[in-house]
């Protein structure tokens, strides 16, 4: 048997197998998610901007020091922020409320810490606070957050104001007043709403005992 014929019985037995190549799909993706990466440590952004982004990241990381390091990072005093944070039933509620009005509004990082600890739903606090500053404009940013306080619902709230200011040309401040108004609050009858009239319940009468 010639060499060619030996080396084509070769290629028969074992053929020759080349690397297969990743699809092209996969190269764009992953060349993409790359270029996405480092796009966005690229962008300029502030430390309390890049905490309170970065926070959903976190949930398996100590509640208080999560916290502390929001506090301080939107420039709150060790100190306050270790008061507020130990004294906190949620601190990461205290310290989102705190670092949402701060970096979305005008709102001083004190000012924001002084009413955030001050509600029951700091969450719902700073969602009023961003929102009617951001949809329903033209109220002082201290009116906004003073009537958001002191709500007892304060997404409802914001709702009532932007809803309210959309459909309506009354100045916010007006429109703050109406809303936060006792008429509005929980438990409370409508303006004219009329109490259902319920006729009184008769007893029944009870058939007397045999033998009398």
């Amino acid at each position: 048997m010639t060499y060619f014929h030996l080396t084509n019985l070769r290629r028969q037995i074992f053929p020759t197998t080349k690397p297969r190549q990743a699809p092209r799909w996969t190269l764009v993706g992953a060349t993409g998610l790359t270029a996405v990466a480092l796009l966005s440590a690229a962008l300029p952004m502030s430390p309390a901007e890049a905490i309170y982004i970065d926070w959903r990241f976190q949930q398996n990381k100590n509640a208080y020091r999560i916290c502390a390091q929001e506090m301080v990072g939107v420039g709150i005093a060790p100190q306050a922020a270790a008061a507020a944070c130990a004294a906190a039933r949620h601190p990461r509620d205290i310290s989102k409320c705190v670092a949402q009005i701060n970096t979305k509004t005008k709102v001083a990082a004190m000012d924001a810490l002084f009413n955030c600890r001050r509600v029951r739903r700091p969450a719902e606090l700073a969602n009023c606070v961003v929102d009617i500053n951001d949809q329903a404009q033209g109220a002082p940013i201290a009116s906004v957050l003073d009537h958001c306080r002191r709500s007892l619902l304060p997404e409802r709230f914001s709702e009532c104001v932007i809803g309210l200011s959309k459909e309506l040309k009354f100045p916010t401040e007006q429109l703050l007043a109406t809303c936060i108004d006792a008429r509005y609050q929980i438990g409370q009858f409508e303006p004219n709403a009329v109490p259902p009239v319920t006729s009184p319940v008769q007893p029944t009468p009870v058939p007397p005992a045999s033998g009398q």
